[in-house]
């Protein structure tokens, strides 16, 4: 499965509990099945692309970073997988 998470750091975030966050990350770095990690260049955030079967691991993996970070995720498809299908519903 194909999924996209977007997260956003939370406010108001002290110096220390970003670097506990920072030190979080380098101990568990990214979710199973991570192709791409993107900040956003407001530093307000992130995304993160993956193809991964793996959803204990992924939760696991988020729950390291719930007290810094609130996380929005979704499973995807690639536009040649869905428009077949949306064409096959219109037709």
């Amino acid at each position: 499965m194909r999924y996209v998470t977007t997260y956003t750091f939370k406010p108001f975030m002290t110096k220390n509990e970003t670097k506990a966050l920072l030190e979080a990350f380098a101990e568990f770095g990214n979710a199973p099945g991570t192709t791409a990690h993107y900040l956003r260049a407001d530093g307000t955030g992130g995304i993160v692309i993956g193809e991964s079967d793996d959803v204990a691991g992924m939760y696991r993996n988020i729950l390291n970073y719930n007290e810094f970070v609130d996380f929005e995720s979704h499973v995807v498809l690639s536009v040649e997988d869905a428009v077949p299908l949306i064409a096959e519903f219109a037709s």
